[in-house]
């Protein structure tokens, strides 16, 4: 392990950042409840009834945005073990610090309303390249046998 410190730290984040995606699911499933039950229905007009149920989906968004601040930590961690651990290419590592940053910046542009198009294709490559050396390539098994060997 490059630094088990580290590794932790981004577990801890990433592990904070599904939590937040998973409960952040139920501001999905509030509608439903907001259309179904019969409370609601004799209690409010239509246009009211949907009005209610537009705040949960909206909300979601926001919430989303706070667990990809989470994840751009991870990401930035990741890619700085990755750049360190000298099992995959360096520029991996960088571009995975890169990732992190995306995932910053896309995350506050939702609350500041910056209108900054095509921020996602940078994560999306960048993630994909990732993805792609380690079915293709995978890490360098010498290294890791003897980092390995030497704990």
């Amino acid at each position: 392990m490059v630094n088990p410190r580290l590794t932790l730290l981004a577990l801890l984040f990433i592990t904070v950042s599904a939590t937040i995606e998973a409960v952040n699911l139920l501001n999905y499933v509030t509608p439903l409840f907001t259309f179904s039950l019969p409370e609601y229905r004799s209690a409010f007009q239509a246009n009211e009834i949907q009005a209610l149920a537009r705040g949960p989906i909206r909300m979601f968004e926001y919430l989303f945005s706070v667990s990809l601040t989470f994840f751009g930590v991870f990401c930035a961690l990741i890619g700085f073990l990755i750049f360190r651990s000298k099992f995959l290419p360096a520029i991996l590592g960088l571009l995975m610090m890169a990732a992190g940053v995306t995932y910053w910046i896309n995350s506050f542009r939702l609350f500041l309303a910056l209108p900054i198009p095509y921020l996602q294709w940078v994560t999306l490559v960048v993630e994909l390249s990732l993805a792609l050396w380690l079915v293709v390539v995978g890490v360098n098994e010498a290294k890791w046998r003897a980092q390995a060997a030497t704990r």
